[in-house]
């Protein structure tokens, strides 16, 4: 079987893009997946007996057995690579979890406001990519209380009209994002020495 388009793009860019064997780095160099243990003298396409290697390099290797030293840092590389990927997986889904919290809170606030009364009572509405614009203000890092205040203020302002209550909101959410910006920069300006 050979190695799959994706496998020479994670090994490519697990080596930097530089062949393992003489350093020369793409563009210059043209590179090639090569496996350490030659498929002839019984390696596999696992990427843990791949590695990139500039043309001159792979043929002139051909079935060669190679140094022990390359083989095992081809392994440790390859055990690095996947605890990698593995702990950036579990930062993702960690942060995932605390988003969708985050997203929950916001709607939890939102919806404990309704317009109307008696069949006619409804919650106030919301844009259909409403929690996009709420994991934009959780990427900001916007305490979440800021934005329960900000439900407070647009649904119990009587001078917003119901349909712009959300847009309203959005602004008061990005005028308390410019004071967090504004407020670090003075943090960051008064730790400066004095010169």
């Amino acid at each position: 079987m050979a190695v799959s388009k994706r496998t020479r793009y994670e090994v490519l860019r697990r080596d930097n893009h530089a062949c393992r064997y003489c350093g020369s780095m793409a563009p210059e160099a043209k590179l090639t997946v090569d496996h350490v243990m030659p498929k002839a003298l019984g390696g596999t396409d696992d990427p843990s007996n791949l590695v990139a290697a500039c043309r001159d390099c792979n043929y002139g290797k051909a079935s060669t057995a190679p140094d022990g030293t390359l083989v095992a840092d081809v392994s440790q590389r390859a055990v690095e690579w996947g605890k990698a990927i593995s702990d950036y997986n579990a930062a993702q889904m960690s942060d995932r979890k605390k988003r969708n919290a985050y997203v929950r809170r916001f709607a939890k606030a939102w919806n404990a406001w309704t317009v109307g009364t008696g069949e006619a009572k409804r919650h106030l509405p919301k844009p259909s990519d409403w929690e996009r614009t709420i994991w934009q203000f959780y990427g900001l890092g916007l305490p979440i209380v800021e934005l329960e205040d900000a439900v407070k203020i647009a649904c119990g302002n009587q001078m917003v009209q119901v349909d712009s209550t959300f847009r309203y909101m959005c602004g008061v959410l990005w005028k308390k994002v410019n004071e967090m910006h504004e407020g670090a920069k003075s943090i960051l300006e008064s730790e400066r020495p004095s010169g």
